[in-house]
């Protein structure tokens, strides 16, 4: 019997499950870092060019926690792809939740851009807008996929 050698879905979970976990110590642990940092640090590397310290902190904040939880989502949507099967109503609400997630970060990706620009501040907002699209785009093919699969379990 041929058994795989590599759980490519269980692979990716774990390391999702590993991002969880330092995503969330690098969001409690960036007040304390960025407290212990010199200024000329925080002004060449970290600030924009309003050399704000806290507000440069606000939005990366904001957006780590928008990455959390598009990591969260992700996880989910590997759990019911090993479980089961990928063509699930869960599946489309991830892909949706994953979506709206990422908008939201290029909504604080676009704020930051507006308050406290920096050169890779766009590129990321529209990276974020492009992967809330694919994600959108993805969820619909699911949903279709969905349907589908419930249609050809109704027939004889």
């Amino acid at each position: 019997m041929y058994t795989r050698l590599w759980n490519i879905p269980l692979i990716l979970k774990r390391m999702l499950e590993i991002m969880m976990v330092l995503g969330a110590v690098f969001i409690v642990a960036l007040p304390f870092m960025t407290a212990m940092m010199s200024e000329h640090i925080i002004n060449e590397y970290f600030a924009g060019a309003s050399n704000d310290k806290w507000l440069s902190f606000v939005f990366l904040e904001l957006v780590a926690v928008c990455c959390w939880f598009i990591l969260f989502f992700l996880q989910k949507l590997l759990k019911t792809v090993i479980e089961s099967s990928p063509f699930v109503q869960q599946n489309v609400l991830y892909l949706k939740y994953t979506s709206y997630v990422c908008a939201a970060a290029a909504l604080v990706l676009i704020g930051k851009t507006i308050a406290d620009f920096t050169v890779l501040t766009p590129v990321v907002a529209v990276l974020a807008i492009l992967a809330s699209l694919f994600c959108q785009t993805l969820a619909a093919v699911f949903d279709k996929a969905v349907r589908l699969k419930d249609e050809n379990d109704l027939t004889i």
